[in-house]
């Protein structure tokens, strides 16, 4: 029979796990971001995409239909409800190659503008698009103005991701200091249709239109299908990988996970490249821009993504099917990474600005993370004292320290320090070929202080 002390110990790991922040903790803007980050709600994520999969009473938000309209209007009016967005416009734009007479039909994308307060003329820009498709149904072709496509996750889930970032971060009550602006952009015809041919048309009207008139966008984001997942909080992000400056801009998205305990489970540079969203349309002009989804491609399997989502593009796609914790997370670190740029909170890789650090216990993010088979995990043992003191002796600056790594339970699955260091920077190394595919926590302790981190094995 184990132990009470056995059973409270992993219950600690389990539901108490303590992931430290960086420099960042104590600056006022972080703790501020912070605050925003919490007042994501479920609740309004949830009212969104279920208005969403029958906009104004109708079964689709497919292009050309009422429904797509009603959805249009919808988003509109939301972005006008919100005080703080300083305005809400309709891009009109045209398929012209579409069958007649659908070529001489509008179809829209809706921007709303968060104007920066200090270099306003420069803004990030942060998209969904407003359509949907049940094309992977056999009757697409022949019933697509009348057929069932709820499009819950493709993708309501990203819509309604940035109407909650706008209504938090625009809201005056969070007096939220923005030195660039944000704009919010749910666009028209990213998905294909039976009458007309080609993909993300709403947004390279926009994007091209942008580059025409030398519009300074410092970084685009694409939320596109983030919402299913039964297993994992699992997200995912493509980009041009063969552009540094592209993945720069994504590891701000990687970092800010860490940076903010958000704890969604990713996977850092290289990423994915990928064009299957609105990201496409910008990158093509040369601006930086990524999209983040729930697997990259999301026709395949992985071990975070173990089921690909059958509702892609079916009548199926409904709210019922939806992991709305993973939509909030991922809505939380949009929100988090949009302001902290915005507001020139520096996103910086705690492992790289070790030196800047003040002197204290300090346990770094383990880097690669995921990782396999192996990773490296940094710490410090400062050079002023413990409170309370762990030192071995008067006047002795050394200490004893331990370094372990448990599986999520609480299991103890390696000890790779275990002896009196000296103050300084250490390094160790921790090889997984011998384990499973997971979550793994790694504590540094000395005396009474310690420090918990999580990383992932991912085979």
């Amino acid at each position: 029979m184990k132990s009470k002390a056995s059973i409270l110990f992993k219950l600690f790991f389990v539901s108490a796990l303590i992931f430290t922040k960086n420099i960042h903790a104590q600056d006022p803007l972080f703790v501020k971001i912070s605050n925003l980050i919490d007042s994501v709600s479920i609740s309004n994520l949830t009212n969104t995409i279920t208005w969403l999969e029958e906009p104004a009473g109708h079964n689709s938000r497919v292009n050309f239909t009422p429904g797509n309209d009603s959805a249009a209007a919808y988003i509109y009016n939301e972005f006008k409800k919100m005080p703080g967005i300083t305005s809400v416009e309709l891009d009109t734009f045209y398929i012209e190659s579409a069958e007649e007479p659908f070529n001489t039909r509008p179809l829209v994308n809706v921007i709303a503008t968060f104007e920066g307060k200090t270099e306003p003329e420069k803004y990030y820009l942060l998209g969904a698009h407003l359509d949907a498709s049940a094309s992977n149904e056999t009757n697409w072709d022949s019933l697509w103005q009348t057929i069932d496509a709820p499009g819950a996750d493709d993708n309501a889930t990203g819509v309604a991701a940035i109407l909650e970032i706008a209504r938090i971060i625009s809201d005056p009550i969070n007096n939220f200091e923005n030195d660039y602006t944000l704009k919010f952009a749910a666009f028209g015809a990213e998905e294909a249709g039976p009458v007309y041919s080609g993909y993300h048309i709403g947004s390279t009207h926009y994007a091209q239109n942008a580059k025409a008139n030398s519009h300074q966008i410092l970084g685009m984001i694409s939320i596109d299908l983030i919402g299913f997942n039964d297993n994992y909080n699992y997200q995912a992000i493509a980009t041009d990988t063969s552009n540094q400056n592209f993945v720069s801009f994504a590891e701000k998205f990687f970092i800010a996970n860490n940076q903010f305990g958000i704890d969604l489970i990713m996977e850092g540079p290289p990423f994915f490249y990928g064009t299957w969203s609105d990201h496409l349309s910008f990158w093509s002009e040369g601006y930086p821009a990524i999209l983040m989804l729930e697997h990259a491609p999301p026709w395949d399997t992985s071990a975070f993504y173990q089921i690909k989502n059958p509702n892609l593009h079916t009548s199926n796609d409904t709210l019922g099917y939806l992991n709305m914790e993973l939509v909030k997370k991922v809505t939380q670190l949009n929100l988090a990474t949009f302001a902290s740029l915005s507001a020139s909170l520096n996103l910086t890789d705690v492992k790289q600005n070790e030196d800047l650090i003040a002197d204290e216990f300090l346990l770094l993010q383990n880097y690669p993370n995921p990782f396999n088979p192996s990773t490296k995990m940094k710490f410090k043992v400062p050079t002023s004292p413990f409170n309370p003191s762990p030192y071995q002796g008067e006047g002795n600056r050394e200490r004893f320290i331990t370094l372990v790594v448990y599986d999520i339970l609480g299991n103890k699955i390696a000890v790779l320090v275990n002896e009196i260091k000296t103050p300084g920077t250490y390094e160790v190394e921790f090889d997984g070929s011998k384990l499973t595919s997971g979550i793994y926590i790694y504590t540094l302790r000395s005396g009474s202080n310690f420090i918990s981190r999580k990383m992932i094995l991912l085979k």
